[in-house]
């Protein structure tokens, strides 16, 4: 009487195991490249958020400059007022340059009587708007001033 080896017995109660370990393997590897590219998608548009909001910081801080330079004009002996800072062109036109290019500013000035030992405190604000494609953001700054 002969008997089986122990090791061709052993074999044949693993047929079709790695069939189904290269499928398990070609899944689970699916699945991580799907993760991945989700991961770098994501961050894309995190980076295109973030140049456009950079670009409507930077658009808000010169509307500040500009509001400022209506305010106290070089060389004027004039008192300073806000109806200057709100004179046209109210939005602010910025050139059409790449850093500015679709961006908009809206100035707007407070005035706050008797702050500082009788001087009045203006506050200027500027909202500035930038748009790419679809992707839209917005600023707000404001910067105060009195008169020395």
């Amino acid at each position: 009487m002969r008997h089986k080896p122990a090791i061709l017995s052993f074999k044949s109660k693993q047929s079709g195991s790695m069939l189904v370990t290269g499928l398990f393997i070609i899944v689970f590897m699916a699945v991580l490249l799907a993760g991945i590219l989700r991961t770098i998608n994501v961050g894309g548009i995190n980076t295109a958020y973030e140049v456009v909001g950079t670009r409507a910081l930077l658009a808000a801080q010169t509307g500040l400059e500009v509001g400022l330079s209506r305010l106290y004009p070089l060389n004027s002996q004039n008192s300073a007022t806000c109806t200057a800072v709100k004179a046209s062109p109210n939005p602010i036109s910025l050139p059409n340059i790449n850093a500015f290019k679709s961006c908009s500013v809206t100035l707007n000035c407070e005035t706050r009587v008797d702050v500082n030992n009788n001087k009045d405190l203006f506050v200027i604000t500027a909202k500035s708007k930038c748009n790419h494609s679809e992707l839209s953001t917005s600023r707000k700054l404001e910067i105060e001033a009195i008169e020395l």
